[in-house]
């Protein structure tokens, strides 16, 4: 678990976006380890007189000194065990102590919920420990990490969570291949599924803030295009025609052929294949500005 060159881009732009780190939790102690020159660059560009490799040097390689440094007055790590020093020892598998919740106004995952075998109870904490108007903040496996922990998560799993049913609003799913960010539109609004397929390790970075408190997954989360599908049958509308006849048209194509075109697929940049990554830049990115 750790803060790498790109989550600390992310950092930044999630407090030009006025995230409020003031009282910040960690999931799990966070390393620090971005690149020295990369920090110094984003010093001069944030008008902090600092020098990158110092306070690389004072962090002792863990996160505390730079969440201070966002404005955090207070900043704790929770974990299952107390041997990275964590300050809050618990499992998020089981439900959070009630002093716990809306206490924090920045919750950051930087690479824990992969390893946590009851996410949805994890994910609940998280929500249960912010204030409203809090945000959670995190960088976690999306593509080609099979076996790095018990899950690879995709952009719907986190729409869904952090819905205005669950008293959530998501502020932006970013992701990044290679040097370019992409902002991942909701497969609700884009009405299909937004996949993405690819060869390089991919994370996806989500912010979300906390609207109003509710009580979260007073229904289960659906996913929207199969929601979709079940409201139009209910229906008996066309587009629910169209939908069916579109898919028994597609299990006609050879499975050998459909075999032979995905490595050419699947190894295009995301800008040939889906207008739902749609590319910013990183200029506008640490603006704040996930558009």
């Amino acid at each position: 678990m750790g803060i790498d060159n790109n989550a600390v881009k992310l950092l930044f732009a999630a407090q030009a976006a006025d995230v409020s780190f003031r009282q910040t939790l960690t999931l799990g102690r966070q390393n620090f380890f971005p690149n020295a020159n990369t920090l110094q660059d984003l010093f001069g560009l944030f008008r902090i007189e600092r020098d990158g490799g110092a306070f690389l040097a004072e962090s002792k390689g863990y996160a505390e000194e730079f969440f201070k440094l966002l404005g955090a007055d207070e900043v704790v790590a929770i974990d299952r065990s107390g041997y990275e020093g964590a300050a809050i020892v618990a499992d998020l598998n089981t439900p959070i102590d009630g002093s716990l919740k809306n206490r924090f106004t920045a919750i950051f995952d930087g690479g824990c919920l992969e390893h946590v075998f009851n996410f949805p109870q994890a994910i609940r904490n998280c929500m249960e420990m912010l204030t409203v108007g809090g945000h959670f903040i995190a960088v976690t496996p999306a593509n080609n990490f099979c076996g790095h922990g018990f899950y690879q998560f995709s952009p719907e799993l986190f729409f869904r969570i952090f819905s205005a049913d669950n008293g959530f609003a998501i502020r932006a799913i970013l992701t990044k291949e290679k040097e370019n960010w992409y902002r991942v539109v909701d497969p609700a609004e884009a009405g299909r599924r937004v996949e993405l397929q690819n060869t390089r390790p991919t994370y996806l970075f989500i912010l979300a803030q906390k609207t109003t408190a509710k009580d979260p997954f007073t229904h289960a989360p659906q996913q929207s295009d199969y929601r979709k599908r079940w409201e139009e049958d209910a229906s008996g509308s066309d587009l629910s025609r169209a939908s069916r006849t579109g898919r028994r048209l597609r299990d006609f194509v050879p499975l050998q052929l459909k075999e032979r075109l995905r490595p050419l697929y699947v190894n295009l940049p995301i800008r040939f294949r889906s207008k739902y990554y749609v590319k910013i830049k990183e200029a506008r990115l640490l603006s704040g500005d996930f558009s």
